[in-house]
Formats: C-alpha cells, sequence, structure tokens
C-alpha cells in the first residue's frame, strides 16, 4: 500500500459499498463512497481518490461514461488515477470498452471477496 492509500467506491448498492468499505478500512485504506455521479462529483471536490472503483451499472448514467468524464476532465482531478470497473455484467465487450476508455482494470463482483480489495490495489501498483 506504498502509494496508493486513497479509495473512492461508486456503488449504487449500500450493502455492496459497506462490505468493501469496511474491507478496504480494515486494510488500511482511507475510504470515501458515492452511490450515483452526482454524489461521485460532489465528493471529488474534496477528496482526492488515488483508486476508485466504479460500478458500471448506475442509476442515470453509465459507468463507462462516468469513466470517460474521469479521465478526460481534469477538473475531477482522476484523469491519473487508477479506476477499475465493477460490474455483474462477464460480458467481454464490457471490459473491452471499458479498457479501450482508461480503465486499468475489470472486475466481477461475484468473483471476488471484499478483502481481495486491497491485493487488487497492490497489483496496480505493481503496474
Amino acid at each position: 500500500m506504498a502509494g496508493l492509500k486513497n479509495v473512492m467506491l461508486v456503488e449504487d448498492e449500500a450493502m455492496i459499498r459497506q462490505l468493501y468499505r469496511t474491507a478496504l478500512v480494515k486494510s488500511g485504506f482511507t475510504v470515501n463512497e458515492a452511490e450515483d455521479v452526482n454524489d461521485l462529483y460532489e465528493k471529488l471536490k474534496s477528496f482526492h481518490p488515488d483508486v476508485v472503483f466504479l460500478d458500471v451499472m448506475l442509476p442515470g448514467v453509465s459507468g463507462l461514461e462516468i469513466l470517460k468524464e474521469l479521465r478526460s476532465n481534469p477538473a475531477h482531478g482522476c484523469t491519473e488515477a487508477k479506476i477499475v470497473m465493477l460490474t455483474n455484467i462477464g460480458q467481454r465487450s464490457i471490459a473491452d470498452n471499458a479498457t479501450e476508455n482508461g480503465a486499468d482494470g475489470f472486475i466481477i463482483k461475484a468473483d471476488i471477496l471484499p478483502k481481495d480489495l486491497a491485493q487488487v490495489i497492490a497489483s496496480l501498483e505493481e503496474d
């Protein structure tokens, strides 16, 4: 956990946010969370994440659209952050689209335990 310490969770399901937050805090990360795009953009005014876990399916705006905005608009402070997409949809086309638009990783939520998120962050530091 050398350099990537601040984590933003963008997930509309409260239970998943809570599980991920608890696991990351236990691993020593500073965590902030957002349930939708408006909440995210408001929190990014004062919280500057090193890593963003971004759900693909969010109310109103897709995570892929938010990914493009975070990568292209320096006002959000995330152009250099590591961004990992979260989904329960295991379609290769979604993963490819996310990667093409600047995602650093792609996780299928059903395939990972909350405690494994710290290992995901560690692997991002190695890249």
